[in-house]
């Protein structure tokens, strides 16, 4: 049964919280037998005992507890690189080349208060007060941790790397920095101006198409009604020529209208990213602003898109048929 997140408390963990703790890790430790869930749902694969967790309670710079009446709902381990174990392969080979950071070891949220905002409140509660130097975060990726990925994604993390520790298992290694505002606003800036260009781009294309398709079917009418009996098989001979060639345009601006779409997308996808990392610095959503909210998702992708391309394809339709006409004469 789903809990109620509204009243949860982010607090430090102490003595009293690791059996909890405990036991919202093994029921969360990756399950061999149903990967496809594991996948789904997310997983842990760092076997901590009791004993690991009580001295992370000294060492570690960050261990959070969420709590709701007294109950631990999740919790989050985190620690810089200056508390690296020995055996931590991984971590060290990050250091000679990222320098200091801070490593989020764990994380970890009760089924019953999953995809409530639990992980995300711990993650903003140790990412607020940390300084400028990065945030790592080692992410299992066989198999794909496809719930991990996404939570990062969206809290604003890009991949760093992938390497394979000793332990055989390859990681996908995460990266927080934190964002400058200005930097932030000059990036928005471009990411609109690439998006606009490609919508103008795409509007642009679709208008040559017409302005080339309605010249060649006027071509096509002027051949066709020259007089005289020795002309006629020439000038159906043109037409055809004309038709075949109609075709093929309608079907490269097909693609091209396919392609430029894509590209519209991703540019779209990038506005909206990083509105999501201004909103945390007092923006507003524009582009992104209710995109998620039941059926809008043709805010996300529109389908005025799936409609310039479906226009050349129906062009293209009509120069068979009037190839199939022209030849019939």
């Amino acid at each position: 049964m789903a809990v109620d997140t509204s009243k949860i408390e982010i607090i430090r963990a102490d003595e009293s919280h690791l059996p909890e703790v405990v036991a919202l890790a093994g029921a969360r430790s990756l399950d061999p037998s149903d990967l496809a869930a594991a996948g789904r749902d997310g997983f842990l694969v760092s076997d901590y005992t009791l004993d690991d967790y009580r001295s992370r309670l000294t060492h570690a710079e960050h261990f959070w507890v969420a709590v709701r009446d007294n109950e631990v709902l999740g919790f989050l381990l985190a620690y810089t690189d200056e508390q690296l174990e020995p055996e931590e392969w991984l971590n060290h080979r990050i250091k000679t080349s990222l320098g200091s950071f801070l490593v989020i070891k764990q994380v970890c949220v009760s089924r019953n208060a999953a995809r409530r905002g639990v992980a995300s409140r711990l993650y903003h509660h140790v990412l607020e007060q940390w300084p400028a130097s990065p945030v790592i975060a080692a992410v299992v990726s066989e198999p794909y941790n496809h719930a991990s990925a996404r939570f990062h994604r969206k809290l604003g993390f890009e991949e760093l790397t992938r390497l394979t520790p000793p332990d055989g298992r390859p990681r996908t290694v995460w990266v927080w920095r934190k964002p400058r505002e200005s930097m932030l606003q000059v990036q928005y800036s471009v990411a609109v101006d690439l998006y606009k260009h490609e919508d103008t781009t795409n509007w642009h294309k679709l208008n040559n198409f017409f302005y080339i398709t309605a010249a060649m079917a006027a071509a096509v009418a002027v051949t066709l009604g020259k007089d005289g009996a020795a002309s006629k098989e020439v000038a159906r001979s043109l037409a055809l020529i004309i038709a075949a060639i109609g075709f093929g345009c309608s079907l490269a601006f097909s693609q091209m209208l396919r392609f430029g779409r894509r590209y519209l997308l991703a540019r779209k996808s990038a506005v909206m990213e990083l509105e999501e990392h201004m909103a945390w610095h007092g923006g507003q959503r524009i582009v992104g602003r209710d995109t998620g909210s039941a059926g809008n998702s043709w805010l996300r992708s529109s389908p005025t898109g799936l409609i310039m391309i479906v226009l050349p394809l129906l062009v293209a339709v009509c120069w068979v048929a009037m190839g199939v006409v022209i030849a019939a004469m």
